[in-house]
């Protein structure tokens, strides 16, 4: 498991506070792992370094990762660009949308 410094250094995160090392203990702890994480916090945080940490320090940190900013997509339709959905399956589905871990394996 990586120190906290060098996690630091290596992802130019500057600052020391606690539930900023909290955040990046968690991450890395998490890393190694298959489970699902949900990133959440105030605006301007530093959400968006947390996934790239974690996809960085894993076993799949040579293959495509694909960020999601679920708060910019329209109210409804969250499901169908995380989980895709097929022609037809709803007004406005005009095309086929791959299931976004799909994309991601591609």
């Amino acid at each position: 498991m990586e120190n906290l410094q060098t996690v630091k250094q290596r992802f130019g995160i500057i600052g020391n506070d606690v539930q900023l090392s909290r955040a990046l203990e968690k991450a890395v702890r998490v890393s190694p792992t298959d489970i699902s994480v949900l990133v959440t916090g105030e605006s301007g945080v530093g959400k968006e370094s947390i996934p790239k940490i974690i996809h960085q320090l894993s076993h799949r940190k040579h293959a495509k990762y694909i960020a999601v900013n679920c708060g910019a997509i329209p109210e409804g339709t969250i499901d169908s660009e995380l989980f895709g959905h097929e022609k037809g399956a709803f007004t406005g589905a005009s095309a086929c949308l791959l299931y976004t871990s799909d994309a991601a394996d591609e």
